[in-house]
């Protein structure tokens, strides 16, 4: 699943870059907007994936009976409304317009499967913070931004512990 997400982040973006038409804009105006247009994009692109990381956990904490588990499942969904909402507030500063599509959550049955599903989520969430943090015009909000990439690395090794501690010993 994993390679799918990536098609549909590649998807994602080509299309949020064609929104823009460089064309239209005068010559010295190309530099400034294709950057910030991309932090933009890839701010919005953040929020989408926050939105979709939010519901898959409470989705999976829903169908998880252990409560260990789904402890972690909510606070690391808790750690995404936080994202979310500080990457509506910095798009807010940038003057643009935040957006309320989800990514698609991924469901299933299976335990492990869930927890792999999610950790591929985060895994995908570590690899657009990067890309973000590599963006000149987020210097102005390193602060907020990497402490994001932090936590979803914390993230993922936790879902990784749980998945490690379910798996037989071999």
């Amino acid at each position: 699943m994993d390679k799918k997400r990536r098609e549909i982040l590649k998807f994602m973006l080509g299309s949020l870059a064609g929104l823009v038409n460089l064309k239209t804009l005068p010559s010295e105006a190309h530099s400034s907007i294709s950057s910030e247009s991309q932090f933009i994009n890839l701010c919005n692109l953040a929020i989408s994936h926050e939105y979709g990381a939010i519901i898959q956990y409470i989705n999976h904490s829903g169908i998880i009976q252990k409560r260990k588990i789904w402890s972690v499942l909510l606070e690391n969904m808790n750690d995404e409304v936080v994202h979310a909402r500080e990457l509506t507030r910095i798009l807010i500063k940038e003057g643009a317009n935040p957006t309320v599509a989800a990514w698609p959550p991924q469901t299933g049955k299976r335990l492990i499967h869930l927890l792999k599903e999610d950790i591929a989520g985060e895994n995908a969430a570590i690899e657009l913070y990067q890309q973000i943090l590599d963006l000149p015009e987020s210097s102005s909000y390193r602060d907020v931004i990497y402490p994001f990439l932090k936590r979803e690395m914390v993230h993922r090794e936790r879902l990784q512990r749980l998945i490690n501690a379910l798996s037989p010993k071999g």
